[in-house]
């Protein structure tokens, strides 16, 4: 008899425990704080001639970008977000130039969703070659 009790007795507050356990972990994933969008960080990764300083996709779809331009002076010809086409104010960056270019029509979400979009520039080199590409791939959350 002692023995079936000591052992019941022994599962039971295990089983309490893991029931704890289960119970925590999942109001954790609840509010946010074991998912891993929560904190995920604006970056753009892959631009090769214009240096990435900062972005911004809002839900509506707004897209605002800042890059310092490379060593030669360029106009911006196109921006899409995604494979989607964005209109934008045309910029021309001259040597050491930060660019902020500000477009609509990108692709909308949810605020405080993740997201993760390829990000292709076009532009002209002044006097150079003209409809050169500097792709990039950005990641953050929608403002």
């Amino acid at each position: 008899m002692k023995k079936g009790q000591s052992a019941l007795e022994y599962l039971m507050t295990y089983g309490w425990a893991l029931l704890i356990i289960v119970v925590v972990g999942a109001a954790l994933y609840a509010l946010g704080v074991l998912n891993p969008a929560t904190y995920q960080q604006k970056t753009c990764t892959g631009m090769t001639y214009f240096l990435y300083k900062d972005h911004r996709l809002t839900s509506g779809g707004n897209f605002d970008i800042q890059l310092t331009n490379g060593n030669e002076q360029v106009t911006i010809t196109d921006i899409s977000v995604g494979g989607t086409a964005l209109t934008f104010t045309d910029v021309v960056a001259n040597v050491s130039d930060t660019v902020v270019l500000a477009a609509t029509g990108g692709p909308s979400g949810t605020t405080g969703s993740p997201y993760n979009y390829d990000i292709v520039v076009t532009y002209d080199v002044t006097g150079g070659i003209s409809g050169q590409t500097a792709t990039a791939t950005c990641t953050g959350n929608y403002a």
